[in-house]
């Protein structure tokens, strides 16, 4: 979804960042960087341990695998990358924000202050929004910002030249040119939920079952006993689309241009999650764990998902001349639960 932000590169309507978000954004980026780095080494370390790899293999993988350079240096490339390929400008806090003024709003509860809760974490939010907003009286224009946040909400809608939208698809849709590609979107979002038309309808199926397939699931369950689970597998059953008053798949086309048109959907999945977990009690005498034995667990569930379609052809030429050529599955659950388990012996016994 980031990546169609570069349609905007060198457009009059452009991406502005707020300093503070590309601040907070680098953080973020160096602490995945560090988690992957410590992954990958753990990872090479017990391979020599566990697989009989040799150290020659091993440092070879190491020094594929993990960069010399610093995790700070890493975040920093992947954003200067980012803000070239998008041409996005960053709006500095420094000479646009009078501290005089945030002190007003922080005592004055005024947004994206509240008067009660943690009003000192609000500050990155303010800095970013009156930065923004000075940025937006100086250039006379409007910004539309993107952000799932209640404190941003209160202050764009009383702010004259910020407007809010929670969806980054939405937001990118007001931008788009119309054309025989959002026609078409048009089209298909009336059909999507007769299940036609069936070649696409089962194409996206096929995704889904693909994808749902390799969702990571962390397994939580209760249990009078200690319990160890094992890896969560997900079986895809059936999804919906999610639709409007009209009946129509909501759908918001993202980027539509040389014979390409990238679509996020919003659907409804329902699966199968199962797994096995591993039961034990604590011996009070030897002070150790002893297995009971092992419980399968299974549960359906059900969660609201983003899709994004990207499609490619003629579509002057109608909807047979356009083809689903990616499917990427934009949001799933961290987690299902299984309820209570026991021993698969435990009725049995009783």
């Amino acid at each position: 979804m980031l990546k169609t932000l570069e349609q905007f590169n060198g457009k009059p309507s452009h991406l502005i960042l707020s300093e503070i978000v590309v601040r907070e954004v680098h953080a973020h980026l160096k602490k995945k960087a560090k988690e992957a780095r410590a992954s990958v080494v753990k990872a090479i370390r017990e391979s020599k341990a566990h697989l009989s790899v040799v150290d020659e293999s091993a440092k070879i993988a190491s020094d594929a695998l993990v960069p010399e350079i610093e995790d700070g240096e890493v975040a920093k490339k992947r954003l200067e990358d980012f803000v070239k390929n998008t041409g996005a400008e960053i709006i500095p806090a420094t000479g646009r924000v009078e501290l005089d003024e945030i002190i007003k709003k922080y005592f004055q509860a005024e947004p994206p202050f509240e008067d009660s809760g943690k009003k000192k974490s609000e500050f990155p939010d303010a800095i970013a929004l009156m930065s923004i907003e000075s940025w937006a009286k100086e250039n006379n224009t409007k910004v539309l910002a993107v952000a799932r946040d209640g404190d941003w909400k209160r202050f764009a809608e009383e702010s004259d030249h910020i407007d809010l939208v929670e969806d980054l698809a939405e937001a990118i849709s007001k931008f788009q040119p119309h054309s025989s590609a959002i026609d078409y979107c048009t089209d298909i979002a009336k059909l999507l939920p007769t299940e036609k038309p069936e070649e696409l309808y089962e194409s996206i199926q096929q995704y889904l079952s693909e994808q749902v397939a390799e969702i990571e699931l962390y397994p939580e369950a209760s249990s009078q006993f200690f319990y160890e689970p094992d890896y969560v597998e997900v079986v895809f059953d059936s999804f919906d689309f999610v639709c409007d008053e009209s009946g129509s798949a909501v759908l918001q086309p993202v980027q539509g241009q040389n014979n390409t048109l990238i679509v996020e959907a919003k659907i409804v999945v329902s699966a199968e999650a199962s797994t096995s977990f591993s039961l034990s009690v604590h011996d009070s005498i030897d002070k150790d764990y002893v297995s009971i034995g092992s419980s399968s667990a299974s549960t359906e569930m059900e969660f609201e998902a983003e899709v994004l379609l990207t499609f490619e052809g003629d579509f002057d030429e109608g909807i047979e001349y356009v083809e689903l050529v990616d499917f990427e599955l934009l949001s799933s659950p961290s987690d299902v639960d299984f309820g209570d388990i026991e021993p698969d012996w435990w009725h049995e016994e009783q």
